[in-house]
């Protein structure tokens, strides 16, 4: 319940962070005109690299390395700070009842304590894994560790970069297909289809289940189209205008293209990476973004080449105020923010991550309303509820994942009516 709590609140902040981020963007695309979707998404996915600076920085990250290249080095098995119990020494009435002959001058005195140490990877067990290693395993170290990895389910290095070659790729689409859908269509209409990646997310979660909580309902279902409601009258309230209008400005169809690509390849990320990882206890998080960001500058950097020599985005180094502005954005909102989100949807899951993604559209027009003094239609007042009101029914029904509210009361009126 508590590792729950602290997912929520990792989420709320980072919509918070990408309030900000998305402000900042908006800076850099319209008042500064460095509009470069492809070049601006590939430096600040290259940033996740960072984090492999705690190959160097973190032991237990060189432990691992060395361990997958070399079965046996000194210091392999590292033992635990000492821990001092109270050490089991039969008492003196003991001793005389089980052996009355046993009687002489000399004594000797037991130490209260005794001192304990163990390997730090068996911390990972529960009680039935390390009974079953005592007994099995006694006087084999490296079978001992062999079983660690199979009880704890903690992936290697290895099968780190492995599933960070396969993530990079669909995380860094999905950047590029929202980042080119604003470029393209009013930010309204894209807000509003990226509302749907809760109705993708609820049907692969069903279809590649992690866990109790991606179990499919019927009140997950009107929740999420509750949300999609909401943030429909949230855009259209935003723009003063009405949905005939969004759709019959130029580039509306490509930008429907681009934010539907962009929406669904952020549900196979989401979704595929929770049911590959399982927990957040199962995988470094930060080790996997640095091995994202590593592939993503080491093999996406061709499409700015294609981009450019196509006409499509012209390759352009950005001025010092242009770079300063993708660096701290990148870092705070997305290096940092991706991080934690990643974080906050293992301890939760992968719907209620997509569904907090929602929350961020009413807050920043929240910040336009107070700063800029920006006046907005009655659909607007009238789609913050539900989406709100969405967000904590499916974070209700994913931490109690056998309820059902809905399915209950169309049993009990379909009762009454039969």
């Amino acid at each position: 319940k508590s590792k729950f709590c602290l997912g929520l609140f990792l989420l709320l902040l980072v919509d918070l962070i990408w309030v900000a981020s998305s402000e900042a963007s908006r800076y850099l695309f319209k008042d500064i005109h460095y509009d470069k979707p492809y070049m601006s998404t590939y430096i600040k996915t290259s940033m996740f690299s960072i984090y492999l600076l705690g190959f160097v920085l973190y032991a237990p990250w060189r432990r691992q390395c060395i361990r997958c290249a070399c079965d046996d080095y000194p210091g392999q098995y590292q033992l635990s700070e000492s821990m001092y119990v109270p050490a089991k020494v039969p008492s003196a009435s003991e001793l005389d009842s089980s052996d009355g002959e046993r009687k002489s001058k000399m004594k000797v005195k037991f130490n209260h304590l005794m001192e304990v140490k163990h390997l730090e990877v068996f911390l990972q067990l529960n009680l039935n894994h390390k009974i079953v290693l005592l007994i099995f395993c006694v006087g084999n170290v490296q079978l001992i560790f062999q079983m660690i990895n199979l009880f704890s389910g903690k992936l290697t290095v290895p099968q780190v970069i492995r599933i960070s070659f396969f993530f990079a790729v669909i995380f860094f689409i999905g950047n590029v297909a929202y980042q080119e859908a604003l470029s393209v269509s009013e930010v309204s209409l894209v807000n509003v289809l990226s509302s749907t990646s809760g109705l993708f997310t609820l049907i692969l979660a069903a279809v590649l289940p992690s866990g109790p909580a991606d179990r499919f309902t019927i009140s997950k279902l009107c929740a999420v189209l509750l949300s999609i409601g909401g943030m429909t009258m949230v855009g259209l309230g935003a723009e003063n205008t009405d949905i005939q209008n969004l759709l019959s400005t130029d580039n509306a169809k490509l930008g429907v293209m681009w934010s539907l690509i962009g929406t669904f390849c952020y549900a196979v990320y989401l979704v595929s990476l929770k049911k590959s990882v399982g927990s957040d206890e199962n995988i470094d998080v930060p080790m996997f973004f640095g091995f994202v960001g590593m592939f993503s500058f080491t093999l996406l950097w061709p499409g700015m080449v294609a981009l450019h020599y196509t006409g499509v985005e012209k390759f352009e180094l950005p001025d010092r105020t242009s770079i300063l502005l993708v660096v701290v954005n990148g870092l705070v909102g997305t290096v940092l923010s991706e991080l934690m989100w990643l974080w906050g949807c293992l301890l939760t899951s992968s719907l209620i991550a997509t569904m907090s993604l929602s929350l961020t559209i009413p807050l920043s027009i929240f910040l336009d309303i107070v700063f800029r003094k920006v006046e907005f239609s009655w659909l607007f007042y009238m789609g913050v509820a539900p989406v709100f009101l969405a967000f904590l029914a499916v974070t209700y029904l994913c931490h109690k994942p056998e309820s059902d509210p809905v399915k209950t009361v169309i049993y009990k009126l379909f009762s009454c009516v039969c």
